[in-house]
């Protein structure tokens, strides 16, 4: 039987890309083949929330029923969890994970099970920066066919663009004015003349509170149910100020440049952490 890894898939699509990533380059380091549990995971996602990654060119396969993980609340998954919480490495085949506890928790879990399952969101780029090429290559967001998208990413590539990520409709905790002042402020400084890119789903708030300081702003009006339109553009853009977001963390990491400068909040109130060479930015947080 081949060895593998089979990854719980679940949340939106930033949660997805990480535990893909977190997943991919732990079936590389340990010589596994990578399947994804697409369905368990969303059976009972309160918002509705769908499997995404078959719109980029993965190297996964989907795992058959026998074996998903199943329901997160179900007794089969609680079964497999409470077992394994008893058993030693090496013979372990299950590992959930701890936000409390550092990166080492997967780079360092070796099993000599023929299949291990793994669960969490893994959001830290310490799980997978020795495959960060790879992982790059595999989670490149499906192209505009030709348009007006295909015409605005073009621009956003070739100007010294900032995207601006805004996060607030049913989401806390929430970041507030002084974030995002800051971080205009420090990329006028470190940037000179750059353009912004607001995106986001609250651009009516962005309008109100936010002050670009007499540099050229622009407000992209969000996709609807089409995520992946803002996340390629996004990712278009040079530069990033992202939200407390693992959306906005993706489409700012996947960019490559070597003059890219991001903009991240110290404190996100999630255990989302930031890329190594990031500005942290001090920040406050609503709820």
């Amino acid at each position: 039987m081949t060895r593998a890894v089979v990854a719980m898939i679940k949340g939106g699509l930033g949660n997805q890309l990480f535990a893909y990533a977190a997943a991919r380059a732990y079936a590389i380091r340990t010589r596994r083949e990578l399947w994804l549990d697409e369905v368990s995971g969303f059976g009972r996602d309160q918002y509705g929330r769908s499997y995404k990654l078959d719109q980029f060119p993965i190297a996964a396969t989907p795992a058959t029923p026998r074996w998903r993980l199943g329901d997160p609340k179900g007794l089969k998954h609680k079964a497999i969890r409470s077992i394994n919480k008893l058993l030693p490495n090496p013979i372990g085949a299950y590992l959930a994970e701890d936000p409390e506890l550092p990166e080492t928790q997967l780079t360092s879990f070796i099993s000599t099970r023929k299949v291990v399952r793994l669960n969490g969101y893994w959001q830290s780029e310490k799980y997978f920066a020795e495959r960060a090429s790879t992982i790059r290559r595999e989670l490149q967001p499906p192209p505009f066919t030709d348009g007006p998208d295909a015409d605005l990413e073009a621009e956003l590539a070739a100007t010294p663009s900032v995207f601006v990520h805004i996060r607030r409709d049913r989401y806390s905790p929430r970041l507030g004015s002084g974030y995002y002042d800051s971080s205009i402020t420090s990329a006028l400084s470190m940037l000179g003349g750059c353009q912004f890119f607001v995106f986001g789903d609250d651009l009516d708030w962005a309008r109100q509170y936010l002050d670009f300081h007499g540099a050229p702003v622009r407000y992209i009006s969000d996709g609807g149910d089409d995520e992946l339109r803002d996340f390629r553009l996004m990712a278009a853009c040079r530069h990033a100020i992202v939200a407390n977001s693992s959306f906005s963390w993706w489409a700012a990491w996947l960019r490559l440049n070597a003059d890219k400068r991001v903009w991240t909040p110290n404190k996100p109130g999630w255990p989302l952490k930031p890329a190594a060479e990031w500005t942290k930015v001090p920040n406050r947080l609503e709820y």
